[in-house]
């Protein structure tokens, strides 16, 4: 009878330990958190797989970044780590973040906008818009102005109009209270005057 009780507490023993794994892979299928954070990984991935499939692996064009300046000289082999290693640093950097993804995209070209010199095209088109964009610039400062000056003039005479207003009535309101005061006198005068003393 002891090895009888002895197999059935192995027995009972190793079936806990089965259901404990198939109870931990239940509560994984059904925490909301766990849901959450798998759809979370999921999203990310796809949008990682999209991100390279639109835009090329940051992978391949760091080592094509690497390839080019290792080509150019051996003194710039710090240069170059560095270069090879910023799509990286930008991807884990920007990970989950399209806002930041984008702010980064919109610098980068603005940085290239900057140091790329500017053609004989460019340079003749915005001398070309030049005298347009100060025509323009003068006539909306010629409409401001007159608008403020209108804003102005519109604000003086309603503060003017306000303060004539509240006199009149302030004469209005006194007069009367002065009439109300010597009615009021007078009926008080008449009730001492015909009561008998």
């Amino acid at each position: 009878m002891g090895q009888e009780s002895e197999a059935l507490r192995a027995d009972i023993d190793q079936r806990r330990e089965s259901m404990s794994g198939t109870i931990d892979a239940i509560e994984d299928k059904v925490v909301p958190s766990r849901i959450i954070e798998r759809r979370r990984t999921a999203v990310r991935s796809w949008v990682g797989g999209a991100k390279e499939r639109v835009m090329g692996s940051a992978q391949v064009a760091g080592d094509q970044a690497s390839s080019a300046v290792s080509k150019v000289s051996e003194g710039m082999s710090h240069a170059t780590d560095a270069v090879t290693s910023a799509p990286q640093q930008v991807q884990r950097a920007t990970a989950g973040s399209p806002l930041v993804a984008g702010a980064v995209a919109f610098g980068v070209g603005a940085l290239v906008a900057v140091l790329v010199p500017e053609t004989e095209p460019e340079q003749r088109a915005v001398a070309a818009v030049q005298p347009q964009l100060a025509a323009a610039t003068d006539a909306v400062k010629d409409a401001g102005q007159q608008a403020l000056e209108t804003a102005k003039s519109s604000a003086q005479d309603a503060a003017q109009e306000l303060k004539s207003s509240a006199t009149d009535h302030a004469h209005e309101v006194s007069g009367e209270a002065k009439s109300a005061a010597s009615q009021v006198r007078d009926t008080a005068q008449e009730g001492n005057n015909s009561t008998p003393s």
